[in-house]
């Protein structure tokens, strides 16, 4: 079975990292996780911290729409 786990973030640069790395840790037996992190438009460094993250899907709005428009994107 995949789950897939959608991380909405908005000027999240100081915990984006941290969140990912505890979502990767946590498992659970007979699921496959899919991680997918939603940058909704943050202007600090956020985008920055994102493109370090490996195993993980990437998605960049251009603008901030709210944390349900992150998630439908996601």
């Amino acid at each position: 079975m995949k789950l897939s786990i959608i991380i909405p973030v908005f000027n999240e640069e100081k915990t984006i990292a941290e969140i990912v790395r505890r979502v990767k840790k946590a498992k659970v037996k007979g699921v496959k996780k899919e991680i997918i992190v939603v940058d909704d438009g943050s202007f600090d460094g956020t985008k920055k911290e994102i493109a370090k993250l490996k195993g993980v899907k990437k998605l960049l709005l251009a603008k901030n729409q709210g944390k349900g428009s992150a998630i439908k994107a996601g």
